[in-house]
């Protein structure tokens, strides 16, 4: 099953610095052409791939790292590879290690919208929301339903721009799943506005009502 992997880093400094970006990109390109050797029925560019970097509005220390892979099977490939060890020694330096989150999450979040003519893919919009939640599992279902009425509603407001959703594709806690909610946004005011239009209690209501944690930070894209 293809996968999109999430990860985190924190700046060594108080931001990302050019030189950061700069170690990312070479690692980011350092793993391109890994792909591109090993894996012939993958993507051949980043882009499809949803190989980015991404800076968080709040901190901007934070960086989000996106990729994805037809398999974790297939990312763990790539980590067992020199041209993987060789491309991280260039990148430790530059971030906080301790701080360091990352996890799977199932389907690819990142491919190209349906209709590019109509929408704004996630990865062109100037800004994107990244909201994670945690359900119960034993209200995983419900929360599904409840999804699907909140997402027409979001999709609705945030048009042109893309709405995706990802569940973690291994549980941090077997009683507890986890759901990521990705949109595109022109600015992150346009964001705030929508919990206050008239379908939000309708839509939102229900869902966040069987959220147990709630986290919903913004990212623009810098590779």
């Amino acid at each position: 099953m293809a996968v999109t992997l999430l990860v985190w880093l924190t700046s060594a400094a108080d931001k990302l610095t050019e030189e950061s970006k700069q170690a990312m990109e070479g690692a980011l390109g350092t793993q391109a052409d890994w792909v591109r050797t090993n894996i012939p029925t993958a993507p051949k560019d980043r882009e499809s791939r949803g190989a980015v970097l991404f800076q968080q509005v709040e901190d901007p220390r934070v960086a989000l790292e996106t990729s994805q892979w037809e398999s974790l099977d297939q990312h763990n490939t790539w980590l067992a590879s020199e041209e993987y060890k060789n491309s991280s020694v260039t990148v430790v330096p530059h971030f906080d290690f301790s701080k360091l989150e990352y996890f799977y999450l199932d389907g690819s979040v990142f491919a190209a919208a349906g209709n590019e003519a109509q929408e704004t893919p996630l990865l062109k919009s100037p800004v994107i929301s990244v909201s994670r939640m945690t359900v119960a599992s034993a209200e995983k279902e419900a929360f599904i339903e409840a999804w699907a009425g909140f997402k027409g509603s979001l999709e609705t407001f945030a048009k042109p721009h893309v709405v995706q959703g990802g569940w973690r594709a291994q549980q941090a806690d077997q009683d507890t799943d986890e759901f990521v909610i990705f949109c595109g946004w022109p600015t992150v005011e346009k964001h705030l506005a929508f919990g206050s239009t008239e379908d939000f209690p309708k839509y939102g209501s229900p869902l966040l009502s069987l959220t147990q944690t709630r986290d919903a930070k913004h990212y623009h894209r810098v590779l």
